[in-house]
């Protein structure tokens, strides 16, 4: 190891850091607890390096970095490359604490953004899987720490992984289990995440409308915890601009934002619930996120789409109007079906004129049009898809006075109404 790639490391880091470099990994855990922050230094100042130097040193710096990374800060292998015993909880402990001052300023001052965040992929990169649990407890700790640069890089992890990805999933599943599963009343701490990282939250929000919005052949949808539920349409209800947080992140990436996977569960979930028990409570929360959802995309969405921003792509649409095309007769033979499913298509009607009218749901609208004519006949639905027609044909833009929201609290619900409708 300590000839890795033709380099000696002790010669780039020289004086007391080289030290590190001599001792044993099972050494790491000793009195001074800075040690283990110093050897994330070592690593990282490699890492970076290797985006520096000269093309034909990049790939042996980036894979003494990866050395380096997995010998002296994660103590996964030995110096001649061999497996070693997983660190015990003491150890584990203290590499989380580690990892979490390295990224303070403190120790970062003077590194980008940029360099922040190509140190903590270089820590937990989608090749090596296994780091996925550590990866999930230095989240957990930067929540409940408030640690904002260790949240910041978790976010950009994600959207460049991708928020629908099984590494974003299997992050934000195993935060779920932390804070709304193991100990509900943790949630109490989260209430500022949006203030604290935006974008990080954002990104979570993508990923946990993923995990519960699909359903299977059993059931139309896969309904969150309640104390998810009632954490998600607090931070939506009163953060605007929340769900279009990583839309304002200038990286090159593609964005998935949370709009849909959300809409979908209060679309979905007067099917699911229909013969089921659930509380009035319960429902009105569904309409309270649902209400918020569309407050987000009239009062912020649509001036980032008008930027040319995808906020909904209509594929993603279709997703929702896929499963009521499935579900929908089965829940009619049901008691109160009617309603139910009558409720459903409230809300998709709403989510599709207001998703139209700020301009928000990009992409081919007559491959939207024809999927919704497939649905079961519905007053308002179909007012919005003949305006629409209506409007492709004149290759025109809704109107803001087409659209007008009246909120009806008594039935816990939205109802869209346009001038063309009787009152």
């Amino acid at each position: 190891m300590m000839e890795a790639s033709g380099l000696d490391t002790r010669e780039l880091y020289p004086g007391h850091l080289a030290q590190f470099l001599d001792n044993p990994a099972e050494n790491w855990l000793v009195d001074n607890p800075n040690i283990q922050t110093e050897k994330l230094c070592i690593a990282s100042e490699t890492n970076q390096s290797s985006h520096s130097t000269k093309p034909h040193h990049h790939s042996t710096n980036m894979e003494l970095a990866k050395d380096l990374m997995a010998e002296f800060v994660f103590c996964e292998i030995d110096r001649r490359g061999g497996r070693r015993r997983k660190l015990g909880c003491i150890q584990e402990l203290q590499l989380l604490e580690a990892l979490c001052d390295f990224f303070k300023p403190s120790y970062t001052s003077g590194n980008s953004d940029t360099t922040r965040n190509l140190v903590f992929m270089a820590l937990f990169p989608p090749s090596l899987a296994e780091r996925s649990r550590l990866l999930v407890k230095l989240v957990s700790m930067a929540i409940s720490t408030k640690n904002v640069p260790v949240l910041a890089a978790t976010g950009i992890w994600m959207q460049q992984l991708g928020c629908n990805s099984q590494f974003s999933l299997n992050l934000a599943e195993g935060l779920v289990k932390d804070y709304f599963v193991l100990v509900p009343k943790a949630v109490s701490g989260l209430q500022d995440l949006p203030q604290l990282a935006p974008h990080f939250t954002a990104n979570f929000l993508t990923s946990v409308a993923e995990m519960y919005s699909s359903g299977d052949k059993r059931q139309v949808l896969n309904p969150p915890p309640n104390t998810l539920l009632e954490v998600v349409t607090q931070w939506v209800s009163d953060n605007p601009p929340l769900c279009l947080a990583a839309l304002l992140n200038k990286m090159a990436t593609a964005v998935t934002t949370p709009f849909v996977g959300l809409f979908k569960w209060c679309i979905l979930s007067p099917l699911y619930y229909c013969g089921r028990t659930s509380s009035t409570e319960h429902s009105t929360l569904y309409s309270r996120l649902h209400l918020a959802l569309l407050e987000s995309l009239v009062r912020c969405g649509k001036p980032l789409a008008a930027n040319g921003k995808t906020v909904i792509s209509v594929q993603h649409v279709v997703s929702i109007v896929d499963p009521l095309i499935r579900w929908y007769k089965e829940v009619e033979k049901l008691p109160d079906g009617s309603k139910a499913v009558e409720l459903a298509l409230d809300r998709l009607a709403q989510a599709v004129q207001i998703g139209l009218f700020t301009g928000c749901i990009a992409g081919d609208k007559e491959e939207l049009l024809k999927m919704l004519d497939t649905l079961p006949e519905h007053r308002v639905l179909k007012l919005v898809i003949k305006k629409q027609r209506e409007l492709l044909t004149q290759n025109m833009d809704i109107l803001e006075d087409d659209v007008i929201i009246v909120s009806d609290t008594s039935q816990t619900r939205m109802v869209i109404m346009s001038p063309d409708l009787p009152r």
